[in-house]
């Protein structure tokens, strides 16, 4: 059985497809043959927008397609990408590359993640959650802002469980300073929670947690945090997300993703026996 291909990853793969098609037709030519505008083309083209399962039809009947197989793949690729999944009923108050971030990251097979101050979404409480979006928005816990923030986070953390209960699990691979373990969020009530829940976490097979002790110094990571996803059926496309108090930024083309796929590299072999989250909870047990 092979892993089956999410809406992100079919947009990617039909748009890619689809340029190659085109080949070296004039992009404007194409665009009166179909009726459309240069600016419809090119949108698709650069996975900007979707495409209707009979557009796509009557495009591969245009490029000279004529394989029923290859037409049904086609076809099939659209209707996956046309899939209306949790994260686009959000896109009132979230940006569109964080929207773009969460339809990659549901198929990604590897999440990567450097984070530097607090712990990383997939392992925080929903406690933990509160009181961190609610220190960093300055608004009280019950605020709407802060519970529609938490909100899509534990959205992302119940997908997440899902795809590591399922039959393709992703690989879950995080590095954190280990400032962010001595530094208390929610009172001593919940950061004890969060603590045993980092560990049951870590616990599982497919989660690497790696804790940078102060001692390392200056490492690649001070740069600032970041997310990256890696696809196994898609080995040449990486995506990296940064996320700043204004806006987020989403990167896909390799010669932006390539330094921070480089820099996890580095960040997790400080870590080769695997034990640098036990040094680090015994440390800050004994602070």
């Amino acid at each position: 059985m092979s892993e089956p291909v999410g809406p992100a990853i079919a947009r990617v793969r039909l748009s890619t497809h689809l340029r190659t098609l085109r080949g070296d037709r004039p992009a404007a030519e194409v665009a009166r043959a179909m009726h459309w505008s240069l600016s419809k083309l090119n949108r698709i083209e650069n996975n900007k927008v979707t495409i209707q399962p009979v557009e796509v039809e009557a495009l591969a009947h245009h490029y000279g397609v004529r394989d029923p197989a290859e037409i049904r793949r086609l076809v099939d690729l659209s209707l996956i990408s046309r899939r209306r999944m949790w994260w686009r009923d959000e896109h009132e108050y979230l940006d569109e590359d964080f929207i773009n971030f969460i339809a990659f990251e549901n198929d990604a097979s590897h999440l990567y993640g450097y984070h530097a101050s607090l712990l990383p979404w997939p392992l925080q409480t929903p406690e933990y959650a509160l009181a961190m979006t609610s220190s960093i928005l300055r608004k009280p816990i019950d605020d709407p802002d802060v519970r529609k923030v938490v909100d899509v986070r534990l959205k992302r953390q119940e997908t997440l469980r899902d795809r590591l209960d399922g039959d393709f699990p992703p690989r879950i691979s995080l590095a954190v300073d280990e400032a962010v373990l001595l530094r208390p969020v929610g009172g001593d009530e919940v950061m004890a929670a969060q603590i045993d829940h980092l560990v049951a976490m870590a616990a599982r097979p497919e989660v690497q947690v790696v804790v940078l002790p102060f001692r390392l110094g200056v490492h690649p990571g001070l740069g600032g945090t970041f997310e990256l996803l890696t696809f196994s059926e898609d080995e040449d496309l990486d995506v990296v997300f940064i996320e700043t108090p204004a806006t987020g930024f989403l990167l896909t083309d390799a010669a932006d993703t390539t330094p921070f796929r480089e820099i996890m590299d580095e960040l997790l072999a400080t870590d080769p026996a695997g034990d640098s989250l036990d040094r680090a909870l015994a440390g800050a047990m004994k602070a």
